[in-house]
This record gives structure tokens, C-alpha cells and sequence, in this order.
């Protein structure tokens, strides 16, 4: 019988090496085949490779392989990294075919979730004060719904060095804290890799950053994120943390109203001092260049700062 603990601690190693390579590797190839893009808060014209989801997949991929031959049970596990290989599809093509129609991503991605349904053994929603049982609701609308808005919400908040991805690890490390407190180990073996993988790459994402994730690289970890959430049944406690991504959503559809006032601008700008002049407050970025006047390093430690603070409130009270 293999001892949990170091089973987790081989699973978490495994992916994290197998990350480090890969990622190493993929930095080196896409610089000698052009695959780079401007690093738009640097100065000069500083280019680095994108899609560097890619080596995140890789890793994860490579220590599924391997743990083929440790003799566990496979299947929640090719369940579960199922619905993230099949995000990171989608993410990929974002990538590489700029979608621009949001019902179809939507409708997509809703789709591409469906097949948590098979791992959703309790169906019970817990809003604090009550229970909902939803039945096959909540296995095939709310569930695969809540993993669609996880992996968008982690997307959409996007734009610094290592802020999307490591935003989500630390609200991964919270989530197994909590899913430890509440099952013990039983669903923490899924996010063994994915945590792996996600402190490897972000070794190399974290400002100044030598790659940056893609939306392949967005849409695997937000996805991973929501549907660990959902497993472990901690849905609740998946929206506190989420809170500054919530807020940041919502930023979103004010600075719609305000367009005429205030052009879309995907990037601000450089200044002299190496802080970052943002065109408006209405995303929460932005929000904390306007306020602190920060360089980029020092928005992204701002913004984990926020994520890491609403963890600590869902840990405690939810």
C-alpha cells in the first residue's frame, strides 16, 4: 500500500520537473522559430515566446503517463484532466484564431465542461444558511456553468507577468488547505499536477518574465481551478476566493457605459520611472496602477496580495 502523503509529494514533483524541462526546452524553441510577442511593460522592444501553456499541458501530460505504472487508480484522474486537455484545445485556438464571439465561447466551453458530470457524486449545494439539492441539475448545468465562468474569470485577469497564473495557485493552495480540512485527501490527488505544473511555470512567468502562458495557459489553469472546486464541493468558498476576479469582471461592463469617455485601450503605457500610466481604472489592474502608481512587478504582488486575502477570509469563515 503506498502512503498517501509521499504519493502526493511524488505527483507534485513529477509534474513540477517535468514542467521545468519542458518549459525550459519550449523557451529556447520558440525563440529560434520567432514565436514571440512584445512584453508590453518593458523597456525597448523586448520579445518573448507566448502559448507557453503548452509546457504546462506537457508537464502534466508526461506525469500522467508515469503514474500509469504506480499502480493508482487512473480514472477520476483522465476524468478530470479530460475537461482541462480540452480547454487548453480551445485555449490553444484562441491563440491562434483570435475568437471573437463570446455567445460561442460561451456555448463552447459550457459544452467542454460537460463531462465533470461523471465525477459529481454529491449534487448538494451549501449556501451557509441552507442546502439546495439540485440532482442532475446541478451534475449537467451548474457544475459544468461554474467551470466555464471559473476559466474565464481566471482570463480575464490577464495582462502582467505572472498574474493570472499565479493568482491561481495561490487560490489552489488555499483550496486544498480546505479540501484537506473538509475530505482529508480524497480529492487532493487530482490537483497534484496541475499544482506541479503551475509553480513551475510560474518560475519562469513572474516578472521580468521569460514566457507568458496564452490563453491556452488561462483556460487550463481556470478551468483545473473551477473544476477542483466543484468536485471537492466547495463552490461557496470557490466564489470568496474568486472575489477579485468577480470584481474585475465586473469593472468590465462599466467601462462599456463609459466607452465614449473612455476609448478601449488594451495596454497603458510605459512612463519614464518604469510605473505603468493605465487609460482609465476599470479593470483591477488598472485600478492599482492608478492608485499606487506601481511598476508591473509591483501590480502583480498588489493583485496576489488581494487574491491572498480573500482566501484567508474563505478558509477562516466559509
Amino acid at each position: 500500500m503506498i502512503n498517501i502523503r509521499y504519493l502526493m509529494l511524488f505527483i507534485f514533483f513529477l509534474s513540477l520537473i517535468s514542467t521545468l524541462i519542458l518549459t525550459k526546452l519550449f523557451i529556447y524553441r520558440a525563440i529560434k522559430r520567432n514565436l514571440v510577442v512584445k512584453d508590453m511593460y518593458k523597456k525597448g522592444n523586448q520579445l518573448i515566446p507566448h502559448i507557453g501553456g503548452l509546457a504546462i499541458l506537457g508537464g502534466i501530460i508526461v506525469s500522467m503517463i508515469i503514474l500509469q505504472f504506480v499502480g493508482i487508480n487512473m480514472i477520476p484522474l483522465l476524468l478530470f484532466y479530460f475537461v482541462i486537455i480540452l480547454y487548453a484545445i480551445y485555449g490553444l485556438a484562441d491563440d491562434i484564431l483570435s475568437f471573437n464571439n463570446r455567445i460561442i465561447k460561451v456555448l463552447v466551453l459550457f459544452f467542454f465542461a460537460l463531462p465533470i458530470s461523471i465525477l459529481t457524486s454529491d449534487t448538494n449545494l451549501d449556501l451557509i444558511f441552507f442546502n439546495l439539492e439540485l440532482g442532475l441539475f446541478y451534475a449537467f448545468i451548474f457544475a459544468p456553468f461554474y467551470i466555464m465562468v471559473v476559466s474565464h474569470l481566471i482570463n480575464f485577469h490577464e495582462g502582467f507577468n505572472g498574474l493570472a497564473l499565479g493568482t491561481t495557485l495561490i487560490m489552489f493552495i488555499f483550496a486544498i488547505i480546505k479540501s484537506y480540512l473538509l475530505n482529508g485527501f480524497t480529492f487532493i490527488i487530482l490537483a497534484m499536477p496541475i499544482l506541479g505544473a503551475l509553480s513551475a511555470f510560474l518560475y519562469f512567468n513572474f516578472y521580468p518574465a521569460k514566457i507568458l502562458p496564452g490563453n491556452i495557459g488561462t483556460f487550463l489553469a481556470g478551468s483545473s481551478l473551477g473544476a477542483f472546486l466543484v468536485i471537492a464541493n466547495m463552490e461557496l468558498f470557490g466564489f470568496i476566493i474568486l472575489i477579485p476576479h468577480v470584481i474585475n469582471f465586473l469593472l468590465w461592463p462599466i467601462w462599456v457605459i463609459k466607452m465614449d469617455k473612455y476609448p478601449y485601450q488594451k495596454f497603458g503605457k510605459l512612463r519614464k520611472d518604469g510605473t505603468i500610466e493605465t487609460p482609465n481604472y476599470f479593470t483591477l489592474k488598472y485600478a492599482v496602477c492608478k492608485i499606487f502608481r506601481v511598476k508591473e512587478g509591483q501590480a502583480t504582488l498588489i493583485c496576489y496580495g488581494l487574491t491572498l486575502f480573500f482566501c484567508i477570509i474563505g478558509l477562516s469563515f466559509f
